[in-house]
């Protein structure tokens, strides 16, 4: 009778325990889903979380001088987004400049084009493109007419973009100013005991994220200031757009010097063969420098994370969400270094730990009774 009764507290049992695993699978699933819907909301989350990590040192900073966080945090974030406004500007100045006097030198252009005078129209005459044109006239006249569609798309992409830089920007402010109360209900929910881990985990994870960001910046920095100058000096037209623009790509872990040297070189070889060779030249010496120098240096420093793991961390990034995956891969494989880091080390002192308790109930009683006597 007994037996039996045990046998089916067993069996209900075991069913209960499949049941919670079942669920706790369907619990995953359903989370893992619910991520990737919402993929575009966490990513902005996760970017707003990067920018408030980059600049919590300053807005503690302020906040040891006796400035309220609240105020310091709306000070910091301003003077950020006037920063990143500031290299909008130098970007757009010049090519709007361009622009204007391109319009100015339309009607000329135009003249020289027809009558096959002065340097464009010699262009025009040498490339034989007055032929081309004449044979493709319907087929250049319906693109023009088209030209509106992608247009708009354009201008909806770019609007698109600067309200989702300020919802980033406005989402890492109020994290950055409630950071305080949100750890201190993490801290209050992990218990006495894992605690000290979490303010550990934060710690490292803040160190390394920064330092991260902040030493990308500084390389980028460089290569821009590396390239302008160069250009400046050989008299390359644009050199700040370029500059920038080099900056900005090299940004990209591994691959972003590469990307922002091409198209740079390219246009350094329009003005002329000798600006195109003396950019090629530059870019190959300073990503010399930069990868076996520069980057060492900051990713010891920093994240500690080996090439091998930075490039898996990139090319996934880039696989799931394209040019900001790759762009937050290193972050992210530096955040699951330390949670891992951390857990094998308490995983490490429980060992340890249970070891010494068990040489302590397993000492020799003989030992005790001859230090009694």
């Amino acid at each position: 009778m007994s037996n039996g009764t045990g046998d089916s507290v067993n069996e209900s049992r075991s069913l209960k325990r499949v049941f919670q695993i079942q669920l706790m699978a369907v619990g995953i699933a359903l989370s893992i889903w619910l991520l990737w819907f919402l993929r575009s909301l966490v990513l902005d989350l996760l970017l707003a979380l990067i920018v408030a990590m980059v600049l919590d040192p300053a807005v503690k900073y302020l906040y040891r001088l006796h400035m309220k966080r609240s105020l310091g945090s709306v000070i910091v974030f301003i003077a950020a987004l006037i920063l990143f406004i500031g290299v909008i500007f130098l970007i757009t100045k010049p090519l709007y400049s361009a622009g204007v006097k391109f319009s100015h030198q339309l009607p000329d252009l135009v003249i020289q084009a027809q009558t096959g005078t002065g340097r464009f129209g010699e262009l025009i005459k040498r490339f034989h493109i007055d032929t081309y044109v004449e044979a493709n006239s319907s087929k250049l006249t319906s693109m023009l007419s088209h030209v509106s569609g992608p247009a708009v798309v354009a201008a909806k992409t770019v609007i698109a973009g600067v309200a989702r830089v300020v919802t980033i920007f406005l989402l890492s402010l109020f994290i950055e100013i409630e950071a305080p109360v949100l750890f201190g209900v993490l801290y209050e929910l992990a218990g006495p005991g894992k605690r000290v881990a979490l303010m550990r985990v934060r710690e490292r994870l803040v160190k390394a994220i920064t330092g991260y960001v902040l030493g990308n910046l500084l390389t980028s920095v460089i290569a821009g200031i590396v390239v302008y100058v160069a250009l400046l000096v050989l008299g390359v037209p644009f050199p700040i757009v370029l500059a920038v623009w080099v900056a900005m790509v090299d940004l990209l872990p591994l691959v972003g010097g590469l990307l922002a040297g091409v198209p740079t070189v390219l246009f350094a070889l329009l003005h002329s063969l000798t600006a195109g060779i003396v950019v090629a030249v530059v870019f190959i010496v300073y990503q010399q420098l930069e990868n076996h120098i520069l980057n060492p240096v900051i990713m010891a420093k920093t994240v500690r994370l080996n090439t091998l793991w930075i490039l898996i961390a990139v090319l996934v990034g880039a696989d799931l969400l394209g040019l900001i995956g790759a762009l937050i891969g290193i972050p992210a494989a530096a955040t699951i270094q330390v949670i891992g880091a951390e857990l094998w080390e308490m995983q490490q002192s429980k060992r340890r730990a249970d070891f010494r308790a068990g040489e302590i109930f397993f000492d020799d009683p003989g030992q005790e009774n001859q230090s009694g006597k």
